[in-house]
């Protein structure tokens, strides 16, 4: 095997420590909390309280029922909770029962009863309707009625009622909405009764007038008519077929198998074998099979008179279909019964759920999962407070603290690997980013056990490197249920995609006026625009079909396209701009979609002295403050967008999907940008879906900012998403990562690469760093990548094939650990980056195998990158010294 010893002459310390400077000012969003403006709005009569003497007037008119309905229309959205607006104190006593309409015909028209219960607390308020009928006999029927507060859709696709409680002396608003059918007209009559429990309704009078053309999506394209609050019940992108790039799941026998590879079940319903069948660089093949597990895992019940024999029945597949397989098997011994179910997923995710019911009361010592990885498969990890990286050799000791969001842990190797999250069947999403402290995770019952369970990683011994996962010991009484549930992920989760992250550019600017976006993108050679928020075209946060401002936006894809420009917005849940029309509606629903909080009481990194005034004034208490800015120039200077906290796992997941469906059918959005979500792994597939749709091609990608703090739980942040990233096309791996982090941190936790995706730099400001991983930093936001776009253009890096320096087979070694290369090979050339991991010059020798290189290099040199490195021709001489943090781009012809 023929090999060149490559060394570089000294004189290279110049060309190698160009001034970085295509890495410019990152844009910092912190300084975007610096700006003030107001929060524009119209006023509203309904915030306008009514006198003490009108009040008092009121009551003297208590209903028979014990409390107050008032009939309100769409646009007077009912705010307050214990204000009575004077508008309902002015009308006339018989009027209060009585809504009159006007909408057209195909809308889903919304309207409102307020509930005012001044006399005592009312519990298990319903609202129901009758037909509604015109003067030729045409019906409006009663089930095409709904109430958002009594009953919904959830992410599921399942449907649930709700009991609506209203303590005394408080208002509830009643957000109730209504299919038109497209062929009705004229005036329709009939009634809504609103009763408690079983006691006599109250009848409010509907007539409304139905006229005017069949509107288009049922008035969706305009949100002041609130049509958009159906898209809360929204079932859109439910299927149980696979998303792309994804097979159908299948199964022989009790082998289980998708696009990366197989588990094998034992009859314990537990995997005994895992493997994946990618090389070491994430390309797939069907030559190689990785294994994860060394043996099966084992889930192991200790009584104080030793291990409990647990004996499995027929292990059942209950249910079967190209997304996804389940099954089902009852493991029984002397002192209970287990009923293990799973469910697998064509994305390569197992939610695995262990019922423990003992027989009699008994005394346990311990309930544990044992799962032994294998050595080669367990030697990165992520998680239980440990930075992502190289798995420590030592003894791994971690207990369940719910003032930290720390409940997975991920171990593996770049192409084979296994994340596993614990907790139990009351599991609720915790809020991420630096609200974590006001929704915490909540401590398993089973796994946490009062803070008596953990985990333990041991050393590698035999070839295994063994995790206990154990919850110690506790009384259990007879036929007490305890759920030891756990979701299993394989790892990569997907094969790497070269040519995209090689063809794909982003233009991503923080300018609050868009005007200059397209130009500098066609300028420096983008084709993807992603527009954030607070800007002309989209100036409030997740909502960017905001009534002024839609037009604008698609005007701007339009011509976007028509220069083969796509266009991606910043679309996410968590932080929900208070601008929404729908706001007072999501308010009556509790804390269902507004996540509730202490309100003005909150304190958070950016609200130290609480949250906005507004906010204070109208919303006052159960919320949460977020994100806040203000505009400095264009269309809405001035004017200050503040936005609340919003519920994950919600109904706003629908309204989000069918937003987005929205998006891809009215504006014709290219893909969206997530920025730290609330959004679950069903969420994201169901986007998933409704993106790719039509077939066009749409990117998601996905950022985040460094969790490893006190106020984010010292999470992990590529950890928080990994159930998200099947669905992602690229990572952005964020503020607080910076360059100096170790290499084995980089590919952890900021490449994407052990799963199967590639990112791009934000605070890493050293591009030959990035360049090892395919990272560059993002343009203009963090930094210049076009002298680099351009060197990948020349080479060909589309066509390329990338072999990392972490790949034994990779072609191009050096002899320092502390100068790794990545070498990327097209046919007869081939761009070799080597980086500095540390402060000080580095020597090294550069040992290339021509055979594995495919080519011998005749022509060996430094090609010129603007504001990064100097071009020069080199030969075979002797020595190659970097200097600390730098590098070399070295192109290798034949």
């Amino acid at each position: 095997m023929k090999k060149t010893f490559l060394t570089v002459v000294v004189l290279l310390l110049a060309w190698s420590n160009v001034d970085l400077k295509a890495q410019e000012t990152i844009t910092n969003a912190f300084d975007d909390l610096k700006r003030t403006g107001t929060v524009n709005e119209q006023d509203s009569e309904m915030r306008q309280a009514t006198s003490d003497t009108a009040l008092q007037k009121l009551l003297t008119q208590k209903p028979a029922a014990g409390y107050f309905c008032f009939a309100e229309d769409r646009m007077h959205d009912i705010r307050l909770d214990q204000i009575i607006p004077a508008r309902w104190t002015e009308r006339v006593f018989d009027t209060w029962l009585q809504l009159k309409g006007d909408c057209q015909p195909g809308e889903f028209y919304t309207w409102q009863i307020g509930v005012f219960t001044p006399f005592k607390e009312l519990k298990g308020v319903s609202v129901s309707f009758s037909d509604l009928v015109n003067a030729d006999g045409n019906k409006i029927k009663s089930t095409s009625f709904q109430c958002f507060n009594q009953e919904g859709t959830d992410t599921d696709g399942q449907t649930f009622q709700k009991t609506v409680c209203i303590p005394k002396g408080y208002v509830q608003a009643l957000w109730i909405g209504m299919d038109i059918p497209a062929s009705a007209k004229g005036i329709y009559k009939g009634k809504a009764f609103v009763k408690e429990g079983s006691s006599q309704p109250v009848e409010i009078a509907i007539e409304l007038n139905v006229s005017g053309s069949p509107i288009a999506n049922h008035g969706d394209n305009e949100g002041w008519r609130k049509t958009r609050l159906r898209w809360l019940n929204s079932t859109l992108g439910n299927a149980d077929e696979p998303t792309a790039p994804y097979t159908p799941v299948t199964i022989r026998k009790k082998t289980l198998s998708w696009l990366g590879g197989e588990i094998e079940l034992s009859s314990s319903g537990l995997p005994c074998r895992i493997t994946t069948c990618y090389d070491a660089n994430n390309r797939l093949s069907d030559s190689i099979s990785n294994a994860v597990l060394a043996k099966e895992m084992a889930f192991i019940i200790e009584t104080f008179n030793g291990q409990e024999a647990l004996k499995p029945g027929s292990l059942r597949i209950t249910n079967r279909n190209n997304a996804s397989i389940s099954w089902e098997t009852i493991l029984k011994s002397q002192n209970f019964n287990v009923v293990c179910r799973g469910t697998f997923g064509f994305d390569g995710i197992s939610n695995i759920r262990l019922q423990v019911k003992p027989k009699q009361d008994i005394e346990i010592k311990d309930i544990r999962l044992e799962v032994p990885y294998t050595t080669y498969a367990s030697k990165y990890m992520m998680g239980l407070g440990h930075k992502g990286g190289f798995r420590p050799d030592t003894l791994i000791s971690w207990k369940w603290d719910t003032d930290k969001q720390q409940d997975k842990i991920w171990m593996g190797n770049v192409n084979a690997g296994l994340n596993l999250h614990f907790m139990d069947e009351n599991f609720v999403r915790p809020l991420v980013n630096i609200y974590y402290a006001l929704g915490k995770l909540n401590l398993p019952v089973s796994w946490g056990n009062n803070n008596k369970g953990g985990i333990r990683i041991q050393p590698e011994e035999d070839g295994e490197t063994r995790m206990i996962v154990y919850s110690g010991e506790r009384c259990s009484r007879k036929n007490e249920i305890l759920h030891y549930n756990f979701d299993m992920q394989i790892t990569p989760v997907k094969p790497i995609d070269l040519k995209l992250q090689a063809t794909e550019r982003f233009y991503h600017s923080n300018s609050d006026v868009s005007a200059g976006y397209i130009p500098a993108a066609l300028k420096a050679g983008a084709n993807l625009i992603n527009v954030h928020h607070k800007k002309d075209i989209y100036p409030f946060i997740n909502y960017p079909y905001y009534d002024e401002s839609v037009a604008d936006l698609k005007r701007f894809i339009s011509e976007a396209h028509s220069k083969n420009l796509g266009v991606r917005l910043y679309y996410t849940t968590r932080e929900l701009t208070v601008k929404i029309p729908e706001l007072w509606a999501l308010r009556s629903l509790g804390g269902e979609v507004i996540h509730d909080g202490p309100g003005k009481d909150t304190r958070t990194l950016i609200h130290r002295n609480g949250p906005n005034e507004w906010l204070n004034k109208n919303l006052a208490t159960h919320f949460i403050p977020a994100w806040y800015n203000a505009f400095e120039e264009g269309k809405y200077a001035g004017d200050m967008d503040i936005s609340v906290i919003t519920t994950p796992d919600s109904r706003w997941n629908n309204y989000y999907l069918a937003g987005l469906d929205w998006m891809v059918k009215n504006l014709e959005v290219d893909g969206i940008y997530i920025d730290d979500s609330a959004l679950d792994r069903k969420t994201l597939q169901r986007a998933r879906r409704i993106l790719d749709a039509d077939g066009k091609r749409r990117l998601i990608d996905i950022h985040s900012w460094n969790h490893m703090n006190q106020w984010a739980g010292y999470a992990n942040s590529l950890h928080l998403y990994t159930e998200l990233l099947p669905y992602i096309d690229r990572t952005w791996i964020g503020e607080g990562f910076k360059a100096d982090n170790s290499v084995d941190f980089w590919l952890v936790e900021m490449s994407g690469i052990p799963f199967g995706l590639l990112s791009e730099t934000l605070d890493a400001r050293n591009p030959f760093r990035g360049m090892v991983f395919g990272m560059l930093p993002r343009l203009p936001w963090s930094g210049n990548p076009v002298p680099l776009w351009q060197l990948w253009d020349s080479f060909g890096m589309d066509k390329a094939t990338m072999h990392g320096y972490w790949d034994e087979n990779n072609p191009v070694k050096t002899d320092n650990a502390n100068l790794l290369a990545t070498v990327y090979t097209n046919e007869n050339k081939a761009l070799l980056v080597i980086a500095n991991w540390t402060d000080l010059p580095q020597k090294a020798k550069i040992s290339i195998d021509e055979k594995a290189l495919g080519f011998h290099p005749a022509t060996i040199s430094l090609p010129e990158i603007r504001d990064i490195q100097w071009g020069s021709r080199l030969n075979n001489l002797e020595q190659c010294e970097i200097m600390g943090r730098s590098g070399m781009i070295i192109l290798l012809e034949k």
